[in-house]
């Protein structure tokens, strides 16, 4: 599981984070990015030449093992995030077509996961519902309320309500299909994502008609 939250999660965040640090690099930084690119792409390309067979025979403990493929991975998130950069330089409306595919993605894990558990959604799709609107609205509640005890302001105490009360469907749902369990402990994933999506909204409208009074303090005073 730990691998699959790996390549579902810190993999994506990192080539993300190094695509982002490109647009703003230094002509060093961008050089010792281009260096460590050639260098994991030779070895990502070395791997299924038999490299990665070499590895395995010289390699006997299996945490040491885990540790390369996770190295693995790590290159693979530098490639694809040098590749995408120059890919969105060139093509400068890929940033902004990304958020589509991205949601594509979610509708399709979605759809599949409800056709694959579809008795079982039968069976307790209701309970399943009533749990995720008591999980969400629990997260919107402590994660405002709690920040706000501990002394956060009003903005801050939104954002982390947000982080609380929204979950990574996506990755639930790909931890779900990679047990072979996508019909059933995929299911709590396929419901949850659509009411996350509608009650976030609702909220995010109900606060943004109301906004914090220091912020209309500091619009009046500009």
């Amino acid at each position: 599981m730990m691998m699959e939250i790996i390549k579902i999660v810190i993999v994506p965040i990192f080539a993300a984070l190094l695509h982002d640090y490109l647009k703003s690099a230094s002509a060093k930084g961008k050089e010792t990015v281009k260096v460590l690119f050639v260098i994991a792409a030779i070895w990502l390309i070395a791997l299924p030449l038999g490299w990665w067979n070499v590895i395995e025979s010289n390699i006997q403990s299996a945490k040491l093992l885990q540790s390369m493929e996770i190295l693995n991975f790590l290159l693979g998130a530098i490639v694809v995030g040098a590749v995408y950069h120059l890919l969105a330089t060139k093509y400068k409306k890929l940033d902004s077509i990304m958020p589509y595919i991205s949601m594509f993605g979610i509708i399709y894990f979605t759809t599949v996961t409800t056709a694959a558990g579809r008795e079982n959604l039968m069976k307790v799709g209701f309970l399943l519902f009533i749990a995720s609107v008591i999980h969400n609205a629990a997260g919107y509640f402590f994660g405002y309320w709690l920040s706000r005890l501990f002394k956060l302001d009003k903005n801050s105490a939104r954002t982390v309500a947000f982080e609380v009360g929204l979950q990574n469907g996506g990755m639930a749902s790909g931890l779900a299909g990679a047990m072979g369990k996508l019909g059933t402990v995929g299911l709590p994933a396929a419901v949850f994502s659509p009411w996350m999506n509608i009650s976030g909204s609702i909220l995010a409208n109900y606060w943004r008609k109301r906004p914090v009074d220091d912020d209309k303090k500091n619009i009046e005073g500009k």
